[in-house]
């Protein structure tokens, strides 16, 4: 099975490096190959996602995942983000601390690995905690969780069970407003990656200033995901 052999990489609309960034992809992460294009490969993700990632970054993945890393960890040149998939023997080749590896298949509640994350800076199209846009910040949270879910916010959205109303939202669920989203944490407050603050921030959408109220006047629904 091919996958990504670097720390992060771009997934690109087109076979150029001037072409948008759609989504990133981490260490470990399996694709499956579509096609060439020059220096480039279209490549298919968990999230269905198709794009362009450079042929360079993608190689065979040796050894089964077994672990998913907690944290960001420098190992052998490369800077492996929070999520990258690691098998035993890279675990050792990389000197991973024992604390940092987590088994592939252990599930979390999303919003209670999302504080570590604040300021974050955003990024358009990042999936990684080197940046994050608003739905590479929810699918990050809910990929580590045992959880897949598709890449952008409308899609989100259109794929998440709806909730009855912002008053009936649990924490965990996705907040869904006009080109945007974020994770409830209870009460009125989300997190999320946003211009506005610049990266990973939260945010009380009861508090009456006039960033909530502007959220507001463009929110959309609650969705919800089957969790733990």
């Amino acid at each position: 099975m091919k996958g990504i052999v670097t720390g992060v990489v771009d997934v690109r609309r087109k076979a150029k490096f001037r072409s948008e960034r759609i989504s990133q992809l981490v260490f470990g992460e399996r694709v499956r190959v579509l096609g060439s294009e020059g220096d480039y490969l279209r490549v298919v993700g968990a999230d269905k996602l198709e794009g362009y990632v450079l042929e360079k970054l993608i190689g065979d993945l040796d050894g089964e995942r077994s672990y998913k890393l907690a944290a960001r960890h420098a190992a052998n040149g490369l800077q492996l983000p929070f999520g990258s998939y690691v098998s035993e023997e890279e675990a050792k080749s990389f000197r991973v601390p024992s604390k940092l590896l987590v088994p592939v298949d252990r599930r979390f509640e999303p919003q209670r690995i999302s504080k570590p994350f604040l300021g974050v800076p955003y990024l358009w199209g990042g999936t990684s905690d080197f940046g994050y846009d608003c739905s590479g910040f929810t699918q990050r949270l809910y990929r580590y969780s045992g959880i897949e879910i598709p890449r952008n916010s409308n899609w989100q959205r259109d794929a998440a069970e709806k909730v009855r109303s912002l008053d009936s939202a649990r924490p965990g669920d996705l907040i869904f407003f006009r080109g945007h989203v974020g994770l409830h944490l209870g009460g009125k407050i989300m997190i999320h990656s946003n211009l506005s603050h610049g990266g990973v921030s939260t945010t009380d959408l009861a508090d009456g200033s006039e960033y909530s109220r502007l959220l507001m006047s463009r929110f959309q629904g609650v969705g919800r995901f089957p969790r733990p």
